[in-house]
């Protein structure tokens, strides 16, 4: 074996009958390479068995080894906070976090190809993610385990945010104040790769409404494109309604602390007028004092991360699911006399 040939670069761009400089784009930007040459290069890498720089690469990782997160609309706070989580974990075990921010449809099956093929890393994690079966496919082909969080994937490690009974116990958290015409806000998921949670949310809210004989308005409900604008002009026509409703369940903090900001310029006071609850429980909800949905974000990334980390040491774990807990956190939006 001492004497066999090291497979190189060129070597694969020879078999894929591409440059050197497009088998180093496939392996670096996978986005920027054409479908089809992208194909071929990936197919000659793996019949080639090849690891680049496999030396150095193997040294490198005796000293620092890489967990990857794939996510989309990463620097939302709710996505930095169970980063913060997975991060928390990974630095004890001296794992270095690679971030791998999608955009796209593309870029998703580019990502998971390449990582795939080369075997850059030593786990990956997907946050609010949702794959296509051609996607899933390749990703049972890895060497290094995978796990999943806020939805259950099978074959895979998992933790799972039940987002139906997150907006269920809303609406008994508000029916229980008092509360008969319910509304709602959220954010419309626009994303065929993204988790489709404020849609669950509502949902949930709205089943739990309707067992109690109670019809959430069409008027009382939005759910619109998340962009500043938009988001400003939905909530500004929603709140200039002659009817409002009396509590309004936001599918975000970041939604419910908007909508707070504008009732107030529009003099609708919170939480005597409208009483107010979001979903997420980040950080800046107690000091804002906004009622919230907990779904324990930190520890749904020291979670995901604990899996990986686990799996690597011990491969033949038999795969695992895990269910966050949920709980509402009471606080002035809602009439709550303190923080």
């Amino acid at each position: 074996m001492s004497g066999q040939k090291q497979t190189t670069i060129y070597d694969v761009a020879k078999k894929a009958g591409v440059s050197a400089a497009t088998v180093s784009r496939v392996m670096n930007e996978p986005s920027k390479v054409a479908e089809e040459k992208r194909q071929l290069v990936l197919t000659a890498i793996k019949d080639l068995n090849f690891i680049p720089k496999a030396d150095a690469v193997i040294n490198a990782r005796k000293a620092y080894k890489k967990i990857g997160v794939v996510a989309p609309f990463f620097t939302q706070p709710s996505f930095m906070e169970r980063l913060r989580g997975v991060a928390s974990v990974l630095a004890k075990e001296h794992y270095e976090l690679v971030i791998y921010s999608i955009d796209k449809a593309d870029d998703l099956l580019n990502y998971i190809s390449t990582l795939v093929t080369a075997n850059r890393i030593d786990g990956l994690i997907f946050l609010s993610v949702h794959l296509k079966s051609e996607e899933l496919k390749v990703l049972k082909s890895a060497k290094f385990p995978v796990c999943f969080v806020e939805e259950a994937v099978e074959g895979f490690d998992s933790v799972i945010v039940k987002n139906l009974e997150g907006g269920q116990k809303a609406a008994e958290f508000l029916y229980n104040l008092g509360c008969k015409v319910p509304g709602f806000v959220g954010e419309k998921s626009m994303l065929g790769y993204a988790i489709s949670a404020t849609e669950d949310r509502f949902r949930g809210f709205n089943f739990f409404f309707a067992g109690q004989g109670i019809i959430i308005r069409k008027e009382h409900v939005w759910i619109g494109e998340f962009t500043e604008k938009k988001l400003d002009e939905g909530i500004n026509n929603y709140l200039s309604q002659k009817e409002l409703p009396d509590c309004v369940f936001c599918s975000s903090d970041l939604i419910a602390t908007r909508f707070i900001a504008l009732a107030k310029e529009k003099g609708v006071n919170v939480p005597d007028d409208i009483k107010v609850l979001g979903f997420d429980n980040i950080d800046i909800s107690q000091y804002v004092g906004l009622s919230s949905v907990c779904q324990n974000l930190d520890d749904s990334g020291k979670m995901a991360a604990t899996l990986v980390v686990g799996k690597i040491k011990n491969p033949d774990r038999p795969v695992a699911t895990l269910t966050l807990p949920l709980s509402v956190i009471a606080r002035v939006s809602t009439g709550q006399s303190s923080l």
